[in-house]
């Protein structure tokens, strides 16, 4: 499977690209504070209940908690102190030093894409970056910081406690990871644990006045809950930009981290990926909010060509797995549907292959609508009538557009019997460009062989050709 290239998103964290027009340390009413419901966020009940919720803000950052000096990690000739924290305008601080006497020279990591496990106030966090190199028999001062937009939106809106772990690697890239260690702050005795602050937050009008953002859909429909992992509640947000995304609360109430995976990912019955998206981990007790941005499992500039108007459906399946990459749970499919929205998508096209129940139709060529690439987007549907799951994948190298052999990229699409997928075509700008192919008026023709499985079984290798009407 291409799910490698799927997880490199796992970098990007939506709920503070939502944050593009929010102040940090705009004035506050405190309606962030009141419980929010999917009815409360998509309408106003009176007219000076909308006034005030049309003004409403999130309040700042409380500033006030402070850290005491805490040994994180002391063993084998290392470590590593928590020694305070410290608040800017965007973000909080926590400050370290570490101390390397392991007789080697060591590089030190936190919260990286291949491991981390820090949480905040119970809610597991991807903001907050640590690498450093600290040579043998020396001493280095470093932050982790987190942004106060990557925090708030999650109702973390002071620090009462902290979870942070390690990688320490050698020179011969052997490592150790250290686990989550614990800190609490001088705000923990007072913070409220039985509250959940997240979606108190999120559905709240003062959130999405901050960070520019608005709630399709709000649930807290039990949908699953698989090896002491629940689902708390989804939620469908679109920001100004008409980006959208599907928010996962997830709790482990197991005394293991788990890793949840979410693959199989359906727009309104529509397969859009069939790959891993994402593979989070889930401290024991703690919260993830898992993030799966639609927009870019399937390019929002798509969306239209492929009839979809809006997101009526979100379907996906969701897997469990141990540090080690056991199978805890095994794939479950998860349906979130927004109640009175349109769940609709177009199959239609131009039909360039039609055998054994499988039917492939071209719909378009699409620029890149982004600034900083000129890349073409060849734009299929398939429909699957033949009784089987299949699996749609590209012969290598096997794409050639008015004759000239083209460089592209083609992540594999499987489809049940009775479902309807979609099929992208990455043409590389380079690639076209040393052809004398600047847009797309200058296609004729394009030629790719597939490659369409049952299972690991090859049952057909069909050449398809694409006329580009003038």
């Amino acid at each position: 499977m291409k799910a490698k290239f799927l997880s490199i998103l796992l970098a990007m964290v939506l709920l503070a690209s939502l944050a593009a027009c929010s102040s940090a340390d705009a004035p506050g009413s405190g309606a962030g504070s009141q419980p929010a419901s999917a009815g409360d966020a998509a309408s106003s009940t009176s007219d000076g209940n909308a006034a005030e919720q049309s003004e409403a803000t999130l309040e700042p950052f409380n500033r006030n908690a402070a850290l005491d000096e805490t040994v994180l990690v002391d063993e084998g000739g290392i470590k590593i102190t928590a020694t305070g924290l410290t608040y800017t305008d965007y973000s909080v601080e926590l400050a370290l030093t570490i101390e390397n006497n392991s007789g080697k020279d060591l590089s030190f990591v936190s919260g990286s894409l291949g491991y981390s496990c820090n949480s905040i106030n119970g809610y597991m966090i991807d903001d907050g970056y640590l690498n450093c190199d600290v040579s043998n028999g020396k001493k280095a001062n470093e932050v982790i910081e987190f942004g106060y937009d990557a925090l708030m939106p999650y109702g973390i809106n002071e620090i009462a406690d902290l979870e942070i772990g390690f990688t320490i690697t050698d020179d011969d890239y052997n490592s150790t990871y250290t686990g989550p260690r614990a800190l609490r702050t001088s705000a923990a005795d007072a913070h409220d644990y039985g509250t959940d602050h997240y979606q108190q937050t999120i559905a709240s009008s003062a959130a999405m006045n901050t960070y520019g953002y608005e709630v399709v859909y709000f649930g807290q429909d039990a949908v699953y809950e698989q090896n002491g992992v629940k689902l708390l509640s989804s939620g469908v947000l679109r920001n100004k930009n008409g980006e959208t995304a599907l928010l996962l609360e997830l709790e482990n109430t197991t005394d293991s981290m788990v890793y949840v995976s979410s693959s199989d990912i359906r727009i309104n019955g529509f397969v859009v990926s069939g790959s891993t998206w994402s593979s989070d981990a889930i401290n024991p007790g703690k919260r993830r909010i898992a993030e799966v941005e639609l927009s870019s499992v399937l390019d929002g500039e798509f969306w239209s060509t492929y009839g979809i108007t809006e997101v009526g459906s979100v379907s996906l399946s969701l897997e469990q797995s141990d540090e080690e990459g056991v199978t805890l749970a095994e794939k479950t499919p998860v349906t979130i549907a927004i109640p009175g929205a349109s769940a609709s998508f177009d199959a239609a096209g131009k039909e360039v292959y039609n055998s054994n129940g499988l039917r492939i139709v071209f719909k378009a060529v699409q620029e890149d609508a982004s600034d900083w690439s000129d890349d073409l987007y060849v734009l299929l549907a398939a429909e699957n009538s033949s009784g089987k799951t299949l699996t749609i994948d590209d012969v290598y190298d096997s794409l050639s557009v008015n004759g000239f052999m083209t460089d592209y990229s083609f992540y594999n699409q499987e489809l049940a019997d009775g479902e309807s997928a979609a099929l992208v075509i990455q043409l590389w700008q380079s690639s076209l460009e040393d052809n004398q192919i600047t847009s797309t008026s200058d296609i004729q023709d394009i030629e790719l062989k597939f490659e369409i499985k049952e299972g690991y079984t090859t049952l057909e290798e069909p050449v398809i050709t694409i006329t580009i009407d003038g």
